[in-house]
Formats: structure tokens, sequence, C-alpha cells
């Protein structure tokens, strides 16, 4: 039989899913459709999470979250004295929705959440360090699936490693 915590912290989950799962919906709703060429004046974040590791849209955004998140503390502590640095407005969202990526070990096309966000970018609080230098010491933190680019750069950024325009699509792997 469950405890009282147990039930407890199974409640607090579910209802901070539901809660950022309604922010997004709302945030999204009130945004415009990017430009073809937005990625230029915005953050970037683009994620393909795997099918196996998020049953649900909510699933697939908390991990996104939560995985964003920790690569931002982790990158502020070693960057930035630990200060935290601003987020930016979140302009445009697109997301968690099912698409279908790459080959599953020679058996076709794997399925995946797809997600998009483009935030306006704000000046960092880290003492000589551009934005280039931020987001690829952030994407060191971040899971393979997840790729960031920020704003006025024509390089995304995965693992740790700059990603060119015509490299993208071949660096996806999981």
């Amino acid at each position: 039989m469950p405890s009282f915590i147990h039930k407890f912290a199974r409640c607090l989950c579910g209802a901070l899913l539901v809660a950022g799962a309604m922010q997004a919906r709302a945030e999204a709703e009130t945004y415009f459709a990017p430009a073809p060429d937005a990625h230029w004046s915005y953050d970037e974040v683009i994620a393909y999470v795997p099918r196996e590791q998020a049953e649900t849209p909510s699933v697939a955004l908390a991990k996104i979250n939560i995985a964003f998140y920790q690569a931002k503390q982790l990158t502020e502590a070693r960057l930035c004295a630990g200060k935290w640095t601003p987020r930016g407005t979140l302009q445009y969202q697109q997301g968690p929705e099912i698409t279908r990526i790459g080959s599953n070990k020679g058996k076709g096309p794997r399925s995946a959440w797809y997600f998009q966000s483009l935030r306006r970018p704000e000046t960092l609080v880290c003492p000589d360090v551009t934005r280039a230098e931020y987001f690829m010491e952030m994407s060191r933190h971040l899971p393979a699936w997840i790729s960031v680019c920020p704003a006025r750069q024509p390089t995304t950024f995965r693992l740790g490693q700059a990603v060119t325009g015509s490299q993208q699509a071949l660096a996806v792997r999981y």
C-alpha cells in the first residue's frame, strides 16, 4: 500500500505536468508563426524525443524542460559563476507532435516527438562569454535528441559540437 508521501509525490508530479502543458499551449496560441528564416532572430531549441522515452506529448515536453533546465544550470555554474542567465520571451512553440525520422537499425523510419521553440535573445550575464560559447557548452549537457542554435548564428550545437546546416540531418543519433 503506497504511503502518503508517495501519493503526494505522484499527485504533485501530475499537477506540474498538467500545469506546464496548459501554460505551453496558452503561450503557443498567443504567438506568431515564424517566418522561414526566423531562427536568425531568435534562440532556437529543436528536439526529437524518441517515442520509447515518452509515451505522450506531456511526458515529452517534461523531458525536454527538465533536460534543458539541468543543462542550463550546469552551464551557468561553469561559465557564469552560477549566475542565472535570462531565458528570453517565448515567441513561438511547435509540438510536441509525432514525426518520423531516420531509420531504426534497418527497420525503416522511427517515431519521435518533434518540438521547436524560438525565444527572444537576451544579454547573458556571463562576462567575456559569447552566445556561441554559451550554447555550445549547454549542448554538452543535453541529450543527443536536443539541439540548440543561438540567434544570428549559422551553426547549431549538439553534444558539445558545432553542426552546420548541411551536416545537421546526418548528426541526429540516439
